[in-house]
């Protein structure tokens, strides 16, 4: 979808739906990566002329990862800063047949900076039916609690999703 055909005017609902999830995976650590995907509870997608707004909800209790080590350091995370819900809230502008969207992650007592590119993937009649989410996030110092593994001074994470979008009726 190139620049020009960007909606200028317009909001979307994120279709939540089995396969509503966001993955996010990190780069290595020791001899692991953490790789976790959470299902979306909500979101919305809302275009002006003068730029984009995007929200996204997803529920951090409900995460899973490949390996269960890791899913019960994920849970202990979680409890600890009370972050069973993540919410994103985002803005941007148009950038090459997509949005630059910069906000706030929030998750209990964590708020990070996250910046991400949101593409409109959907088939040619209807290029808003789905989207593509790509981004990453610089989280800093992480108490992890592995055994081995303690702090990670550098902790830093991908976010990839597909997610159906639906019009917002007013």
């Amino acid at each position: 979808m190139a620049n020009a055909q960007l909606p200028t005017d317009g909001a979307w609902t994120v279709h939540t739906v089995d396969g509503a999830e966001v993955r996010l995976r990190s780069g290595r650590i020791g001899l692991m990566s953490v790789d976790v995907t959470a299902p979306v509870t909500g979101g919305e997608l809302v275009s002006t002329d003068d730029g984009v707004r995007f929200t996204l909800r997803m529920d951090l209790g409900q995460l899973r990862t490949g390996n269960f080590l890791m899913q019960a350091a994920a849970r202990s995370l979680i409890s600890r800063h009370d972050a069973g819900v993540l919410s994103y809230d985002g803005r941007g502008s148009a950038a090459d047949g997509g949005w630059q969207v910069t906000g706030h992650a929030t998750a209990g007592d964590v708020d990070l900076v996250l910046d991400l590119t949101v593409t409109a993937i959907g088939p040619a009649d209807d290029p808003m039916r789905e989207i593509e989410l790509v981004g990453s996030a610089d989280v800093g110092t992480v108490h992890l609690p592995l055994p081995g593994l303690g702090t990670v001074d550098d902790f830093s994470f991908d976010v990839d999703a597909r997610l159906a979008l639906r019009p917002r009726h007013s």
